[in-house]
């Protein structure tokens, strides 16, 4: 007995000692912090933090979030404090005494407005090459303006609406893969793919004006159109980069919705204050302010996509404005050009 009252008081003191012996320094905090995207937060609503720790004794903390910063987990998200797209929050924690230790997340705040369907009618059907694989499409007094991509098949045409022979037309070097093109002062921006190069050309006659090398902020040229003296372009992602003729970065915006951000956004226009845009492999075109990148419409084109899509390449890809609330709207290797109004 008396041996293991002995082994009992050994056990006891050697937990005692682990115990007295853990470095203050550590402590494990748990918190919410990879959960914060799991429910669509808003302007508005409440921010839904949690932490602890069971092994340590938190003296204080702070949370700052984006630039404002609590001492308070009852936080609401408002105009001050948060911005649509990513946001960022910082857990500061001084515990036992002296020690800090800092935990930080991001998380995405979406608009407070649901997109709107944005319907339309179909007024006119006009025959489309269906060799071009549609990158840029533009319209200007009864012409079409059309870059079309493939590596060794790339090019630059002009054609009348209705025609699918070309009046003007421009072999790429078969190396570049050619995707959207902006017109600004009566120059043709023309965007590659992947080879981190464009082209600069006359608008009228398709003269190379100049080669230029996509500035660091610019990985992959999509899409492009003007607004003002400005190019907008999309690069396969969810952001729109707004640049100056000579490729200065202005400003970028997250395309986002009431519970989604719209990535794979492809070939944009311009049109009575929205950009228009096509999303790379779905049969819709969102409305975007381009004040905010938040979509205000969204029109579903899947009876067209239905009726063209050939193979899997063929995709719904070209949108040029025509007037009022009319469009032109085709597609990779789609036999028709489709003009559209769209509906309130």
């Amino acid at each position: 007995m008396k041996n293991l009252i002995t082994k009992l008081i050994l056990c006891l003191l050697i937990v005692i000692s682990i115990v007295g012996c853990k470095d203050p320094k550590n402590i494990s905090i748990s918190t919410n912090f990879d959960k914060l995207d799991d429910k669509p937060l808003h302007i508005g609503d409440k921010l839904p933090l949690e932490f602890n720790t069971q092994d340590g004794i938190i003296d204080s903390y702070s949370i700052k979030l984006n630039n404002q910063t609590y001492d308070k987990k009852n936080i609401t998200l408002d105009e001050s404090n948060a911005k649509l797209g990513t946001n960022y929050i910082v857990l500061t924690i001084n515990y036992n005494g002296k020690y800090k230790k800092e935990i930080d997340a991001t998380f995405t705040v979406f608009p407070n407005e649901k997109e709107k369907d944005l319907h339309y009618k179909l007024i006119q059907e006009f025959p489309h090459n269906p060799e071009l694989f549609t990158q840029g499409f533009t319209y200007k007094d009864g012409w079409i303006t059309e870059s079309s991509g493939l590596y060794g098949k790339s090019l630059l045409v002009k054609y009348k609406l209705g025609s699918t022979s070309y009046s003007q037309s421009v072999k790429i070097d078969p190396k570049f893969f050619a995707e959207g093109f902006a017109l600004l002062n009566e120059k043709l921006y023309l965007l590659t793919w992947r080879e981190k190069k464009g082209f600069i050309y006359n608008a009228s006659d398709f003269k190379l004006l100049k080669e230029f090398n996509y500035p660091g902020t610019l990985y992959e040229g999509w899409g492009a159109t003007t607004i003002g003296d400005e190019m907008v372009v999309s690069d396969g992602s969810s952001e729109l980069k707004f640049y100056d003729k000579d490729f200065n970065l202005k400003k970028s915006i997250s395309v986002i919705g009431y519970e989604n951000i719209y990535s794979r956004i492809n070939e944009l226009e311009y049109a009575n204050g929205y950009i228009y845009a096509n999303v790379f492999d779905e049969p819709i075109i969102l409305k975007i302010d381009p004040s905010t990148g938040i979509v205000v419409a969204k029109a579903d084109f899947s009876d067209l996509v239905k009726m063209n899509q050939s193979n899997e390449e063929a995709v719904l890809n070209g949108i040029a404005y025509v007037d009022g609330d009319t469009f032109l709207i085709t597609g990779k290797l789609w036999s028709k050009i489709y003009k559209v109004e769209f509906t309130k």
